[in-house]
């Protein structure tokens, strides 16, 4: 199959499913549907947080707040992208017209399916890891509470697959298969739209990096030319500063549609990781290996999905500081003073480089990824000397 865009059928397919595609039939309808659904769902767990906030209850606290964080990071994720309606259709659109003028040239193709065929990869591994990781962290309490019931710990509620109150009689058949059934389902859709808004960022931040790389080759296509033709010179360089704006403009859209969305979730995934931790802790010391198992794959999956964030925004900002060096390196001291002078405000705009950043505070690194894990293992560390 012919790749085409850098967006992967999978990916495209999930953002016409949330109805972040532009100009898709019913979206008010179907945006309103899906986002009761949630906040039915959240008032029911916090319900569960709020009856269940008590020290001696330390566990049940803690490992509902985990799946409870992700759907509320989830709603602010669908709010900011629906808000951005405009940004989103400025995206695509300069995307597919890249696309349009990358066929054109082969060398051009040639580095843009490179970047698509990675884009494409890593999509369908973030759903297949995401949803092992769920389907584990589900069937954990369904273990547990077997585990539990050969013990004779005297449990007769019947568990949901994730931590919830209804206020009504829900564990009588057939209403409990057909709630376990919902609930099961509506946690994959929610597994689905983190793992669709993970994706986007990941294969807009690798498109940028396309166009990057093209204008690098053009550099130094430029710098093995024998001859010097002033008017070549002039109009390819003319193309490629123009490149060089359109990559601008296109970051900085990417800034304005995740910077908030990567504040809450920098935010919020710190929160879960420490609650994991110390869910972890509890699980080391009084569960069975099914809760540590468990709590492992979730941290696992929480860690991963705080990674790619800050993968994305450290290797924008590389990709940024490559085309200043492609620039400098190129033999702009054979060519015209007014292309010198083009060529130098390349340079000088390179240094500004690209990045995103969580609420315009912190730019988005591997830096800002191992400070996290930093702190997550003196929390560890913390926790352990006290339990």
């Amino acid at each position: 199959m012919v790749i085409t865009s850098t967006i992967s059928p999978l990916l495209k397919y999930g953002l016409r499913f949330l109805d972040i595609w532009p100009d898709m039939a019913f979206s008010t309808v179907k945006r309103l549907f899906y986002m009761l659904s949630i906040l039915i769902m959240q008032f029911f767990q916090y319900h569960y947080v709020f009856v269940h906030f008590k020290f001696e209850e330390m566990q049940n606290l803690v490992d509902s707040l985990t799946v409870t964080l992700d759907y509320s990071l989830t709603i602010v994720k669908l709010t900011t992208l629906w808000k951005n309606r405009r940004v989103v259709r400025e995206i695509l659109v300069a995307m597919d017209t890249d696309w349009r003028e990358c066929i054109s040239v082969d060398r051009y193709l040639q580095v843009m399916t490179s970047k698509a065929s990675i884009s494409h990869f890593c999509s369908n591994a973030m759903l297949g890891l995401n949803t092992i990781a769920t389907i584990l962290y589900i069937l954990g309490d369904y273990a547990l509470n077997i585990v539990h019931k050969d013990k004779n710990d005297n449990i007769t509620s019947r568990p949901f697959p994730i931590k919830l109150i209804f206020p009504f009689e829900a564990e009588q058949s057939p209403t409990y298969e057909l709630l376990v059934l919902t609930l099961f389902l509506h946690v994959m859709l929610n597994v689905f739209t983190v793992t669709i808004v993970n994706a986007l960022i990941f294969t807009l931040v690798l498109h940028a990096s396309g166009q990057i790389d093209i204008i690098c080759e053009e550099f130094k296509t430029l710098s093995e030319e024998k001859i010097f033709y002033c008017g070549y010179f002039e109009h390819t360089i003319g193309t490629l500063i123009k490149k060089h704006n359109k990559i601008i403009s296109f970051s900085k859209n990417l800034e304005k549609l995740f910077s908030f969305m990567t504040l809450m979730q920098v935010f919020w995934n710190t929160l879960v990781i420490c609650s994991l931790e110390i869910l972890f802790m509890i699980s080391l010391h009084n569960e069975p290996g099914f809760g540590l198992m468990k709590t492992v794959f979730v941290y696992g999956g929480i860690t991963v999905e705080i990674f790619i964030f800050c993968f994305a925004g450290e290797y924008l900002r590389l990709k940024s500081k490559s085309l200043a060096d492609a620039a400098y390196e190129s033999l702009w001291y054979n060519m015209s003073p007014k292309n010198c002078k083009n060529i130098l405000f390349v340079i000088m705009r390179s240094q500004k480089q690209l990045s995103l950043t969580a609420g315009g505070m912190a730019n988005l690194s591997l830096e800002v990824f191992a400070s996290i894990m930093k702190a997550s293992a003196s929390y560890v560390s913390v926790l352990n000397a006290m339990y």
